[in-house]
């Protein structure tokens, strides 16, 4: 697999830790890095004893080339964060460049993240590299959603490497993948002709097994993966599939 390296100099990162204080919750928040670089800005929507409500905004153009986007993301001991996208992302043509998206999630024990991702569009000559790390203690629990959108309308969409890498306690793997989607992918048994790639990443989260059985993955190291194509990104999740992972998930105080 070719391993895209943005220039560091437009890098700009977000951090956000959420922690248990004095019976509520403290939520520290920065953005090191290239203060002219483009970031997703954390906003704080509201909060209280146990849990926080986050919005990641876009501060400057997303995504160009040489843009590295870094999240990092530190959630404490029984609390539980919500964050949200109030818009899609597109990666645009980057003329022969490229750009990178990096998450890192660590969630201590009995810790919840539910994360409802908006569209993320691949233009045609976009080259990105994203990758999702998550650490997991004991008892946590990660609901995600995200759409991976190949081109905008009319478009057959540049090259994305996708990375996933969760680990439960002790480091055991629960979900490691790597895809590449490119403009070879439409062939059958990838998209076959979709542009819209959904999938509700669910760990640490008993799904009822009965629920959305097409396009479900169990995993052997508890949790569950669902997928579905679509030509539209908003067909990509039904709502019924992400709202079955969200009922699976216990609300905090």
């Amino acid at each position: 697999m070719t391993i895209l390296l943005p220039d560091r100099e437009t890098a700009r990162g977000t951090t956000l830790a959420v922690t248990p204080t004095d019976g509520r919750v403290h939520v520290r928040i920065s953005t090191p890095g290239d203060p002219a670089a483009p970031c997703l800005r954390p906003m704080l929507i509201d909060s209280g004893a146990r849990h926080a409500r986050v919005a990641l905004v876009p501060d400057g153009a997303l995504l160009l080339a040489g843009d590295a986007v870094r999240v990092d993301v530190e959630v404490g001991p029984g609390i539980r964060l919500e964050l949200v996208e109030p818009t899609g992302t597109v990666a645009f043509d980057m003329r022969g460049g490229d750009a990178s998206w990096d998450v890192r999630l660590r969630l201590a024990r009995d810790a919840t993240v539910v994360w409802a991702g908006e569209p993320f569009v691949v233009a045609s000559g976009a080259r990105v590299r994203r990758s999702t790390v998550v650490d997991m203690e004991g008892g946590a629990r990660l609901v995600l959603r995200e759409t991976l959108v190949m081109g905008r309308h009319g478009e057959r969409g540049g090259h994305l490497e996708q990375v996933w890498s969760a680990h439960g306690p002790g480091g055991v793997p629960v979900l490691v993948e790597e895809a590449v989607l490119d403009d070879r992918s439409d062939r059958p048994g990838i998209l076959g002709g979709h542009r819209a790639l959904g999938t509700v990443v669910a760990l640490g989260v008993p799904v009822d097994p009965e629920l959305c059985p097409e396009g479900r993955l169990d995993l052997e190291g508890g949790g569950t993966v669902w997928r579905g194509l679509a030509h539209e990104a908003h067909r990509a999740v039904p709502p019924e599939v992400w709202r079955a992972a969200l009922t699976a998930c216990p609300q905090n105080s």
